[in-house]
């Protein structure tokens, strides 16, 4: 079968950013021919729909699906984005990203050349609505912004860490052999889970399988202002704790304390690290950091 891509766009609410979205992949450097759209639209309740069908109205000439999935949940969008594709290579981009117009074709051409690759995820980098990064930002919380950047070679991702749900790539096939995404898992609206997308990658990780990161496949993430706030952070760290409950508690007991006990030293590696930013003044990187830190290990003893 001749590689043919499926980009699924799975949206809630996020009219502000889902037209340039959807326009920055029909200004793709890659044939219209050899790839897709696949919209998913999870029950909005803002105009999305409208932005979407004059979309779909004003490109008629590119390849898109628009569906409506009731299950509300990414999860659940994500598995109806993945049945509807058309394409052996599935990609899932944010609704409020913004693809670099050769990030197809990178794609495409990295998933010709390699017989065994299997998944992928390329550059995520944050575009700040304020036009500056937070004064409290550093590498340790890169994840609070979905932020990936480990230079610009190709190779593996680094051990323990995997793509984005902004930018990540897929053989369809992955999906028949290890199941799709965990609908216990996943942002549910506005209910800050996670942990499903990190599911998918432990499990081909313990198949053996390459995740290169393709560091030309670039994604910019539209970050608003509400994401930057100290509530925000409080809100998506509690998800991230209360999430990997879940998952390790689906794995038996030692799996959860294992869990417990990596978060409880990561809350105390934070003080020594914030201590650090202290020292070099920069104080509102620590108390983030372990801001962060502590609401995880707090969300992780959180029943949902």
């Amino acid at each position: 079968m001749a590689p043919y891509i499926s980009i699924i766009i799975c949206t809630y609410n996020r009219v502000k950013y889902i037209g340039e979205c959807l326009s920055s992949l029909v200004h793709q450097t890659l044939s219209k021919d050899l790839y897709e759209i696949v919209i998913v639209n999870n029950n909005s309740t803002d105009n999305t729909a409208e932005i979407c069908e004059s979309f779909i109205e004003n490109y008629k000439e590119h390849n898109v699906t628009y569906v409506i999935e009731r299950k509300q949940g990414l999860s659940f969008a994500r598995n109806r984005g993945i049945k509807e594709a058309k394409g052996n290579i599935v990609i899932f981009i944010d609704d409020d990203g913004e693809a670099k117009n050769d990030y197809l074709e990178k794609v495409y051409f990295y998933f010709v050349t390699d017989e065994e690759l299997v998944s992928a995820g390329g550059k995520v980098l944050p575009k700040y609505e304020a036009g500056i990064e937070p004064k409290w930002m550093s590498k340790y919380l890169w994840g609070l912004v979905t932020k990936i950047d480990y230079g610009n070679k190709i190779k593996q991702f680094p051990q323990g860490r995997y793509p984005v749900g902004c930018n990540m790539i897929f053989l369809k096939s992955v999906f028949d052999e290890i199941g799709m995404f965990d609908t216990e898992l996943g942002r549910k609206g506005r209910v800050g889970l996670a942990s499903e997308e990190k599911e998918i990658f432990l499990k081909l990780s313990a198949l053996g399988k390459k995740i290169l990161y393709i560091p030309e496949a670039v994604v910019k993430h539209n970050i608003d202002k509400e994401r930057t706030t100290k509530e925000y952070v409080i809100k998506l760290s509690l998800g991230i704790g209360k999430s990997e409950r879940v998952r390790t508690m689906k794995k038996g007991i030692f799996s959860l304390i294992s869990k417990f006990i990596e978060f409880k030293i990561k809350f105390l590696g934070s003080l020594i690290l914030a201590l650090r930013e202290l020292f070099k003044g920069e104080k509102e990187k620590g108390y983030y950091l372990v801001l962060f830190r502590f609401y995880v290990l707090k969300g992780f003893f959180t029943k949902i």
